[in-house]
């Protein structure tokens, strides 16, 4: 059963929360609000687009293709090498109605059983504030006490010569056009060595496609707070591994369509089928919204919130993209929920300071909390290589290696970096240590079960005491 109604059907009710944006955090702020007894309504301005950014152009439909590739290319690596097959073929078509499937069973889900069983309410079309407690949606105009603004980002076209006539010929694609192309390029050149382009980047290249990345700063992942993530995944991973062409401190200065010709800084000519953009992406604040005609503080394209998701002005609240902190569903979801709580009635906010940030490249890369050169005589470093690790010898992934940080007064674990198998699952563990003050001490007393990749956080916290006991005596 939906839950959908028209905008005439809307008017008549007085909703307690209203959601514009049906992604991450406009989906689950919906819910949770109708837990604690709300009253919620969930606008989403096109019906194609349902579940937002993560299910239809991000985190669903990578991991899918993602997972699929891995496993063509494990195929093609170790089955054939070993004689175990005699080879492989992939219908890319197939892959991708896979794909199709999933983000159809997603948004299934919420749209005909989570959604109705808390009796949310979905209106589709586009939505205008025209006042703090009112919202436009075509001809009807809908009340509320309280409005969360969720409506996400999209990608950030760099304003290089050529680019939009490379967008008009399709020999340019962007992040979100990447998932609707039927078939994989030959030879693609990315722009940008972010998380996006490098997640894009390993897949293509492990479809067959020869990548080459461009990076305007001076190492891959230039978010990201360790820089040895970065060089390390340049250099041993994305060269060696997999042979894509990494060139950083590069920028594009010219797309050419006509030519499929790319031009460089540095003064080389690439010559590729297809062009990635993945620069990143900008909130969704422009346009018929109007924000700023109801007050609202947006500060460089982005609404601005405090920890409690609460905008400057009483009742309006924001989370996920458009608010241009993280970008991240898992920020998304949980800004999105303190929102549907503060409008409740109760205390709650994000905590910014633990964010886990992951990659989803093959090794795996993880990051979260502190991040200091070896100097620093306020803290302990100690690095794991993951070859030690009996799972990931079985697993053919003896590559990459785990890094923590140790507060040295207190013993307690402050930062943890990793690139190697798994690293987006033990991230997580690292987050609740750091927060919850593990130390040393207490980390010995744990018993993990074996073998498993987690372990090698264990293994790393006892490197730091010396009562490791997979490495040889230096």
């Amino acid at each position: 059963m939906s839950t959908e109604i028209t905008g005439r059907e809307a008017e008549g009710i007085k909703w307690d929360f209203v959601a514009i944006g049906s992604g991450t955090a406009g989906a689950d702020a919906a819910i949770r609000a109708a837990q604690l007894g709300l009253k919620v309504l969930l606008i989403e301005r096109d019906r194609s687009r349902l579940g937002g950014t993560c299910v239809n152009v991000g985190c669903v439909p990578t991991k899918k293709l993602l997972y699929l590739a891995d496993h063509y290319h494990e195929l093609g690596r170790f089955l054939i090498n070993e004689g175990l097959i005699a080879s492989t073929k992939l219908d890319v078509k197939a892959m991708f109605e896979a794909k199709d499937r999933l983000i159809s069973q997603v948004i299934s889900w919420y749209t005909f059983k989570v959604l109705p069983s808390y009796g949310v309410r979905q209106l589709i079309g586009e939505a205008r504030l025209v006042s703090p407690r009112s919202i436009k949606v075509g001809d009807s105009i809908i009340e509320a006490r309280n409005v969360l603004i969720a409506t996400g980002s999209r990608p950030k076209i760099p304003p290089i010569k050529g680019m939009e006539q490379g967008l008009r010929s399709g020999f340019a694609v962007t992040s979100d056009d990447f998932f609707y192309l039927r078939s994989i390029p030959d030879s693609v050149l990315i722009i940008g060595g972010g998380a996006i382009g490098i997640e894009l980047g390993t897949l293509l290249s492990k479809l067959g496609s020869r990548v080459t990345i461009v990076e305007v700063m001076d190492r891959l992942l230039p978010t990201f707070p360790d820089p040895e993530l970065g060089n390390y995944l340049a250099s041993r991973i994305m060269m060696e591994m997999y042979g894509v062409n990494v060139k950083v401190g590069t920028s594009v200065t010219e797309v050419d369509p006509s030519n499929k010709m790319v031009r460089l800084s540095s003064g080389e000519t690439v010559k590729v089928d297809a062009v990635l953009i993945a620069t990143g992406r900008e909130p969704n604040t422009q346009g018929g919204l109007n924000l700023e005609g109801v007050g609202v503080e947006v500060r460089n394209g982005a609404v601005m919130v405090d920890d409690h998701s609460r905008t400057n002005i009483p009742g309006i609240y924001a989370a996920g993209d458009v608010t241009g902190k993280y970008m991240l569903a898992s920020v998304a979801k949980v800004q999105g929920i303190a929102a549907a709580e503060n409008a409740a009635g109760l205390d709650s906010r994000v905590d910014y300071s633990l964010v886990p940030m992951v990659v989803f490249s093959d090794p795996e890369i993880a990051s979260v909390g502190i991040s200091v050169g070896k100097d620093d005589p306020r803290y302990v470093i100690a690095k794991m290589p993951n070859y030690i690790n009996y799972r990931a010898i079985a697993y053919n992934k003896p590559y990459g290696w785990t890094k923590i940080v140790v507060d040295r007064a207190g013993g307690k674990i402050v930062g943890f970096h990793m690139i190697g198998p798994w690293a987006s699952e033990i991230v997580n563990m690292a987050t609740i240590a750091i927060k919850k003050g593990l130390t040393l001490d207490e980390a010995k007393e744990l018993v993990f079960s074996h073998p498993v990749f987690s372990e090698l956080l264990i293994d790393t916290m006892e490197l730091v005491s010396g009562g490791n006991v997979y490495l040889p005596k230096r």
